[in-house]
């Protein structure tokens, strides 16, 4: 009986030994894997630059259009380019973004595609190597036959990164892409129409600064690139303020918020009181940034919608007063009905 109690002892005590082990040894390999160096995995990002981001063309046929441009790789590794075009239209947001188009059955002429290339000198290339900060001059080429089909083309050129990805490899590349639009018009082209949709601005403010909403619509057969200012004036008719309004394209049969040309400029002394403004809106705005407002202003938009007119203007007024200013004048006008009725009680 004693001789089973002592095997049964030392069983236990073996357990507890290899217990003890396996959990030092559990430790000792936790560390290990934290401590040791491991081959780390680098996301390797793609910086590229193209210039200009907008072909404005507008011709009739028929005719060989060519326009030079570049693209830059801007990082420090090489990186390979697939060359790509995507028609598009504008989004329904009326800022600017656009939409592309995967039906092509209402474009112009969709095999009008196949006629635009990308020439590195005489070669017509779809691919393209950029050494790291190398820039490549390009050539972009259109031909526009004779029977070409009248309309607006809107397509954007885009360059995509080749995903360089190696599972045996610590570096990954990140597939990136950039892209230039192109905006065809292929004539004849049609008078420039349009209006002002819209021209506003809150009616009562305590103070600055001051975003007004500018939208235009196009209804012509063709984009248009309006150009145009707001002159601010007070109760005086002095002119306090003047903003410029940035020359943004409206493709045809569309309408689009027009923001003011200094949000384009970070340069500009006022341009992170701007930002401020414009980060809280939802849409588009044009941003006078006098922050002391006091009475009544009138805001006058002129605006031409192409070298040539038609040129619109409107005038909308709002008026303006610091709350501080208006609660002083509140307790002002308290304190004196409150002077007032006290003599009155007393010579009655």
């Amino acid at each position: 009986m004693k001789n089973q109690k002592s095997k049964i002892k030392n069983q236990r005590l073996n357990l507890k030994s290899k217990t003890f082990n396996f959990a030092f040894a559990l430790v000792i390999f936790t560390f290990a894997f934290l401590l040791l160096p491991l081959r780390p995995a680098h996301a390797q990002s793609v910086d590229l630059g193209i210039y200009p981001p907008v072909f404005q063309i507008q011709t009739t046929p028929p005719t060989s259009v060519k326009a030079p441009f570049f693209v830059q790789n801007l990082s420090d590794s090489a990186v390979g380019l697939t060359i790509s075009l995507k028609p598009f239209t504008a989004a329904p947001e009326e800022n600017g973004t656009i939409s592309f188009l995967n039906d092509l059955s209402s474009y112009p002429d969709p095999s009008l595609l196949q006629r635009i290339q990308v020439f590195d000198g005489d070669q017509s290339i779809q691919t393209l190597t950029l050494a790291p900060q190398q820039k490549k001059d390009l050539e972009l080429e259109v031909e526009i036959p004779n029977d070409e089909v009248k309309g607006e083309y809107y397509i954007s050129l885009i360059f995509t990164s080749n995903n360089q990805n190696n599972i045996n490899s610590s570096v990954s590349q990140a597939t990136a892409g950039i892209a230039s639009n192109i905006l065809l018009s292929v004539g004849p082209l049609g008078p420039t129409t349009g209006y002002i949709d819209d021209f506003s601005a809150p009616p009562f403010v305590v103070k600055g600064p001051l975003p007004l909403t500018v939208s235009v619509k196009n209804t012509s057969d063709h984009y248009i690139t309006p150009k145009g200012d707001i002159v601010i004036t007070n109760m005086f008719g002095q002119n306090v303020g003047k903003i410029n309004l940035l020359s943004v394209n409206i493709l045809s049969n569309t309408v689009r918020r027009i923001p003011d040309s200094a949000q384009s400029n970070p340069d500009s002394k006022d341009y992170q009181t701007i930002k401020a403004i414009v980060d809280k809106n939802q849409y588009p705005v044009a941003v006078w940034p006098e922050k002391l407002l006091i009475g009544p202003y009138t805001a006058n938009l002129t605006i031409a919608l192409s070298d040539t007119g038609p040129l619109f203007k409107k005038s909308i007024v709002f008026f303006a007063f610091p709350t501080e200013y208006l609660l002083g004048l509140l307790a002002i006008i308290i304190v004196i009905i409150f002077i007032i009725l006290r003599v009155r009680q007393k010579i009655s």
